[in-house]
């Protein structure tokens, strides 16, 4: 079946850039047995601040609060949804770990999210898209409801049955987990390698050389801020800290720790 709450998001958003315009979003929410999958699907800890960007009527923090111990916070530009989703709290006994405010999304502070979930037009995922990048910690999980991100590869997509009828929407929801990587694009030296990174979200490539030797790499990930590649018949996995990379190199003849350092 259709999705229905999808394909009337499109609409709105096809409406909107036809007329030049963005109208506000509609509130459609999302059933309570995504709204769960959502949360799995980013792996929710009592650690993590969950920020919901269109938080509606509240339930994705409120959940997140109720069921994986974490704080939430929700941003929401109708001020009488935010109004209900505090009365929410009040009623699920979470208000002491989830706030709303009432808010734009577009100019929102979301840095310290260490999970982001949304269900928004793509025309507002395409303006938060670079946020996500340079804004957000290394490491944190976005999950959006039915609409992936241009040009950025999902980390993992699900499509899920919804158990009961929901208004707006069909019988199927789809789910899209992206990790923020960290940045690695430029010269990296150490250990006498020599590495230049090309970075386009979470696809990294790799061109260099090792004791003054051109090597090929291949199989170059990064995933948060796990990075691993392999290179001359060794498999470099370690992890990037600002400015240095630190891991371990295995190969053939062992194995030995390997720290590179960004070149200025």
């Amino acid at each position: 079946m259709i999705r229905v709450a999808a394909w009337a998001l499109v609409a709105v958003a096809l409406l909107a850039r036809a007329e030049d315009s963005e109208p506000p979003p509609p509130f459609i929410t999302t059933p309570q047995d995504v709204v769960e999958r959502m949360l799995k699907l980013a792996g929710t800890t009592p650690a993590d601040l969950v920020v919901d960007l269109g938080s509606g009527d509240g339930r994705i923090p409120i959940l997140a609060a109720q069921e994986f111990g974490a704080h939430g916070l929700g941003i929401e530009l109708n001020g009488g949804l935010v109004a209900r989703s505090r009365e929410n709290a009040v009623r699920a006994r979470v208000a002491d770990r989830v706030s709303f405010v009432e808010g734009d999304v577009l100019q929102a502070d979301i840095s310290k999210a260490t999970v982001v979930t949304l269900y928004l037009l793509p025309s507002l995922i395409d303006k938060l898209q670079p946020r996500f990048i340079y804004e957000l910690k290394p490491g944190t999980r976005i999950v959006s409801h039915s609409f992936p991100m241009a040009g950025w590869r999902p980390d993992r997509t699900e499509t899920i049955h919804v158990s009961a009828p929901h208004p707006g929407q069909g019988d199927e929801s789809t789910l899209y987990l992206w990790i923020v990587p960290a940045e690695v694009r430029g010269a990296w030296r150490g250990g006498g390698w020599q590495l230049r990174i090309d970075q386009s979200y979470d696809a990294v490539e790799i061109e260099g050389s090792a004791s003054g030797r051109a090597v090929r790499f291949t199989d170059a990930r990064i995933r948060g801020e796990d990075i691993s590649w392999e290179a001359d018949g060794q498999r470099f996995r370690g992890r990037v800290a600002g400015r240095k990379i630190a891991g371990e190199l295995a190969g053939a003849a062992g194995s030995a720790p390997l720290e590179l350092q960004r070149e200025r």
